[in-house]
């Protein structure tokens, strides 16, 4: 598969089937992230795999807050039956929670900034793009309270919390969010030539477009 087909073919997904993800599967991932890129070498990320019932309802916990109209609109699986919670959290049977450990990390010589963001956000980018070559779906999340997840999960103090990779099995009326899904500015909006002032011209075009996970089991692209 080409990697233009997998990065178009990853989309965010907001509702998960129950189906367990295969340990097989989760190998993979996390292989894809122990490969990645980090700052000298240092690979100081520390990924915690969650996928029992128990942490899953812990994830659910510190991604539970007060009603908000903007969000329950703007993505409707996080609004709350009652219409008093927003929960980030989607029902996905697997988590993987990306810290980094900031005593491993490169430090910028000149400005003391650590490495270690960049590290853990190359790491789950690679991951993300690995489900989705296995035909799976992910969301990246990033709004959680970050002390009940620390207090919850028993993250060690020397380790840093980047983010969430929610894992799993698009449901079957999953729809991509209209909102947020498959547009992309043109290259001259985001890219430049040899100066900000000079927008970078592409001689490669094609048409902004989202391949979804049913089009890509459709066309042979993806293996369930």
């Amino acid at each position: 598969m080409d990697f233009r087909d997998i990065s178009k073919m990853r989309v965010t997904v907001r509702k998960f089937d129950q189906r367990p993800v295969e340990k097989e599967k989760i190998d993979l991932i996390l292989e894809a992230g122990r490969w990645s890129p980090t700052a000298v070498d240092y690979q100081p990320q520390r990924i915690l795999v969650l996928n029992t019932p128990e942490n899953l309802n812990k994830v659910r916990q510190f991604c539970t807050f007060g009603y908000d109209k903007k969000y329950a609109e703007l993505t409707e699986e996080c609004d709350t039956a009652d219409h008093k919670h927003n929960v980030y959290y989607y029902g996905a049977p697997l988590v993987f929670l990306i810290c980094w450990d900031k005593t491993v990390c490169w430090t910028h010589p000149q400005s003391g900034q650590s490495s270690g963001s960049t590290d853990a956000t190359i790491v789950t980018t690679h991951m993300m793009l690995e489900a989705a070559s296995l035909g799976l779906g992910t969301v990246w999340i990033s709004y959680f309270d970050h002390d009940k997840a620390r207090e919850l999960l028993g993250i060690p103090e020397n380790f840093e919390i980047n983010g969430m990779l929610y894992v799993g099995y698009p449901a079957k009326d999953f729809k991509p969010n209209p909102h947020m899904s498959g547009k992309r500015h043109p290259i001259a909006h985001t890219c430049f030539d040899n100066s900000f002032a000079k927008p970078y011209r592409t001689d490669f075009f094609e048409e902004a477009a989202t391949v979804t996970f049913r089009e890509s089991e459709s066309n042979g692209l993806s293996k369930a």
